[in-house]
């Protein structure tokens, strides 16, 4: 019985490296991880915050269902917008009122859209463009922060220290290669 114990834990280990993944790892445009993703912005757009004086926002799965309900809302979309048609969630602040009871609060969000495995448009960190292309998770997130880095509004959103609270929700297209992302910041 010891042995097949030890086979079946084997075996699991086994699977749960072959399935694991990291940022340096292929996009596979039929197996994307969203949660990679999200978790490698995330923590990419915390570095930037640091590196420029800010305290790291702290993940809340709150805050993540307010992106989720905006980029679900938006995965069908060709123009990425901040308003919804839905009563009650035409505004990033409706939405947040939708998932949290409160009086007091910040909240701002940040969009973005990019392709990966496919040659497009890529903004640098120095905010120069050139055509490259995005083959891992880690080349997709630092495009998607390059890009806002670029955006006067959006960095000031990422570098807003009133914010203390965050989550990226993100969604990729396999028919165009299109990977869209909608960050929330908020202070409650």
């Amino acid at each position: 019985m010891k042995k097949y114990s030890l086979f079946f834990i084997g075996l699991f280990l086994s699977f749960l490296s072959i399935n694991a993944q990291n940022g340096s790892d292929q996009i596979n445009p039929s197996n994307f991880n969203h949660q990679l993703f999200e978790k490698l912005i995330f923590e990419k757009v915390n570095e930037y915050r640091v590196a420029n004086g800010c305290k790291p926002l702290k993940y809340d799965t709150i805050i993540y269902k307010v992106a989720k309900d905006h980029n679900d809302f938006l995965k069908n979309k060709t123009q990425l917008t901040h308003d919804q048609p839905t009563p009650g969630k035409r505004t990033i602040q409706e939405r947040l009122l939708h998932y949290l009871d409160v009086e007091k609060y910040s909240v701002g969000e940040n969009i973005a859209r990019t392709f990966v495995l496919i040659p497009t448009y890529n903004y640098d960190k120095k905010g120069k463009t050139a055509i490259s292309t995005a083959k891992t998770y880690n080349e997709a997130a630092t495009y998607m922060l390059n890009t806002w880095m670029q955006s006067k509004y959006h960095n000031e959103n990422i570098l807003n220290k009133k914010y203390t609270l965050g989550a990226i929700a993100a969604y990729f297209n396999p028919k165009d290669k299109s990977l869209t992302a909608v960050q929330v910041f908020a202070n409650i």
